[in-house]
């Protein structure tokens, strides 16, 4: 992740490697807007499955406030790059998500796993 948003993408030009940072936060956001919401849920179904039979509660507030304020980043980032990206870099834009998404594919897999074996 840090290699490809470091080196916007490979892009040489500055206002390409602009696009590429905000296409890879956008895909961030944009995912996490519906990740965190999954996550509370999940860590929810946990404590109550596990966690309180044997007496512990488990206070979410902090993943809560995550789940509550995710979606108005991804606005937020979607209005950055249809104000900011030229029409011309829509390819970097697409690559720099595609990018997100592959360097991210490991931790969601593993999340996954985790969830199913609960």
């Amino acid at each position: 992740m840090l290699r490809d948003v470091s080196n916007g993408g490979g892009a040489v030009e500055p206002m390409e490697q602009a696009t590429y940072a905000l296409g890879y936060n956008l895909a961030v956001e944009y995912l996490a807007a519906y990740e965190k919401g999954w996550m509370l849920d999940s860590f929810r179904a946990l404590s109550d499955k596990t966690l309180a039979k044997n007496g512990r509660n488990v206070d979410w507030t902090f993943l809560e406030v995550h789940a509550e304020g995710e979606p108005e980043h991804a606005d937020l980032g979607h209005n950055a790059v249809t104000c900011l990206v030229p029409a011309a870099h829509e390819d970097i834009l697409r690559q720099a998500m595609l990018d997100h998404d592959r360097d991210f594919a490991i931790f969601y897999n593993y999340l996954a796993d985790l969830l199913l074996d609960a």
